[in-house]
């Protein structure tokens, strides 16, 4: 079988990195090129060459050129947020499958460009969640199989633990905008944004209801680095679904040595019968000897806040040794295959644009409730 080609729309210090390690190790997969947008701005372009570079494909200044190679046949996608609904739509309207980073884009306008030219387009497209990890698939079959009765509520949660916690002044105190005009910065991004739609996959695929509703608060920080940019670095929701389900969550960053390994990484499910609790961290083994402590590394100045892999050896992090999980697939190895076989055997990914728009509008309501300090019903008013 022909291999995919697969061209890769994103640069260093973006989730592209992890997306082309998962597509180069798959077997049926082959790297092509790195591209970018015309409209990328200036003085990213070094970090497209440098992952070409590492990749030792070509890297190709111009999108347009770059879908019209014969190749191609897939594209990943981790343009910065702001570009990514005119990326996705000419990558579909090029007849190329598109894999996409999450969440989908940061405006209603982009979300509702996405899923209109998937809908005229037969291509394959899918965002990227945890959603197969076997906890979380463990979870979704309790729910299936009934064993906690009929489902009530479900709790979620992922939180990153990296960077220097407590660097923010005391006292300090957030203010939300009902719309967010950046996500991303060198020192910190959206937080609520990047991560919660992790938890808001879990919720999506345990239950398969619809959002009805989102109650959010941003008002707090961790961390110096967001509170310079007035980002949120943590934010909280609660949630109705259909059903008369609700469902609350937890997402974004705490500091480096928050957590004994990467974050917590849970859901519950609470129902009539009862209430079960999976963990990414269950079950594990906990080690107690005579090996040096996690200690926090020093700063990147590149990245600061730990987010992408360091810019020198000397700002690794060291490994957690106090938790050793027991092996598991990993989320996007899972995540990517699946996308592959949705393809070759032309079905519809379970996390296609219209339940990738769905999730993502929950953030976007989840900004406006922040902002107004109330409920907000979903969908978004057009």
């Amino acid at each position: 079988m022909k291999k995919h080609g697969i061209l890769l729309v994103g640069a260093k210090r973006t989730h592209q990195r992890s997306h082309a390690e998962v597509f180069g190790a798959h077997p049926r997969c082959n790297l092509v090129a790195v591209a970018s947008e015309k409209g990328d701005p200036e003085g990213r372009a070094a970090l497209y060459q440098a992952l070409a570079d590492d990749l030792g494909v070509p890297y190709i200044p111009d999108l347009d050129e770059a879908l019209a190679r014969d190749d191609v046949d897939i594209v990943s996608s981790t343009p910065m947020v702001e570009l990514r609904g005119g990326v996705a739509a000419k990558c579909m309207d090029a007849g190329k499958h598109v894999y996409m980073d999450k969440p989908l884009a940061g405006s209603v306008e982009d979300l509702d460009l996405i899923v209109a030219v998937y809908e005229r387009n037969d291509v394959r497209v899918q965002m990227f969640t945890m959603n197969l990890a076997p906890w979380v698939q463990a979870a979704r079959q309790a729910v299936a199989d009934g064993r906690i009765g009929e489902l009530r509520a479900v709790h979620a949660e992922n939180i990153f633990a990296k960077g220097r916690a407590g660097s923010v002044n005391r006292g300090t105190v957030r203010m939300e905008r009902e719309t967010p005009d950046r996500f991303t910065f060198i020192e910190a991004k959206r937080e609520m944004f990047d991560v919660g739609i992790y938890s808001l996959g879990f919720i999506h695929t345990i239950t398969g209801r619809g959002f009805e509703s989102v109650y959010a608060h941003t008002g707090n920080y961790f961390f110096g680095e967001h509170a310079s940019v007035g980002v949120e670095d943590f934010g909280a929701m609660a949630i109705k679904l259909e059903g008369g389900v609700t469902a609350t969550l937890a997402g974004g960053r705490f500091g480096w040595t928050s957590h004994p390994k990467g974050g917590p990484q849970k859901v519950v499910i609470v129902g009539t019968e009862g209430t079960l609790t999976f963990d990414a961290y269950r079950p594990r083994i906990e080690l107690y000897n005579n090996e040096v402590p996690f200690t926090q590394p020093a700063v990147d100045p590149h990245d600061p806040m730990g987010m992408w892999e360091p810019s020198h050896p000397a700002y690794g992090a060291p490994p957690k040794q106090t938790w050793t999980q027991l092996p598991l697939p990993n989320a996007m190895d899972l995540d990517v295959d699946a996308f592959v076989r949705c393809i070759e055997d032309g079905r519809e990914p379970d996390v296609n644009p219209r339940v990738a728009a769905s999730m993502t509008e929950v953030i976007l309501g989840a900004y406006a409730s922040a902002a107004r300090g109330e409920e907000v019903s979903l969908p978004l008013p057009r």
